[in-house]
């Protein structure tokens, strides 16, 4: 998992990372419609999600095997968790199709807190549950996530 600031994009050599800026400079990301939109076919393309956050216990984890996350806040805060594989118990089957498997944890948790401007990376394996609110009350949260194919 990386987290940090989006000026520092580049510094990671993440596969697209020139293609991702490129297109966050092109697009106004706030007026971006709620569509998936391709940057690079399936190899590299974006989900916008507008939505408001919510209490953890009410999501899942989730991971990934064939591609990345970078998960970029536009606005709101979104409180996001990830865990240690030896900390989660499978929820679903893994679907190849949607490339996610669902699992649930309940120790070794790990928060950060994501604001306007920063962006976190989750790699294929890394289980994380996004949409998280941050205190006792939903935040209206607007986001990019690129999705970017690794293997």
């Amino acid at each position: 998992m990386i987290h940090d600031y989006i000026d520092n994009f580049l510094r990671y050599s993440l596969p697209g990372a020139g293609l991702i800026l490129e297109f966050l400079r092109t697009n106004p990301a706030h007026a971006l419609p709620l569509v998936e939109h391709a940057i690079n076919g399936r190899e590299l393309f974006v989900r916008p999600a507008a939505y408001s956050t919510r209490l953890p216990e009410e999501g899942r984890f989730e991971v990934h095997q064939l591609y990345m996350d970078v998960q970029y806040v536009i606005s709101g805060v979104e409180r996001m968790q990830s865990v240690p594989a030896d900390a989660l118990l499978p929820a679903t089957a893994y679907d190849p199709v949607a490339d996610i498997q669902f699992f649930t944890a309940d120790h070794d948790i790990t928060d950060v807190c994501v604001k306007p401007g920063e962006f976190v990376v989750y790699f294929p394996g890394e289980a994380h549950r996004p949409m998280c609110q941050r205190g006792s009350v939903p935040e209206l949260v607007k986001k990019l996530v690129f999705k970017i194919k690794i293997s």
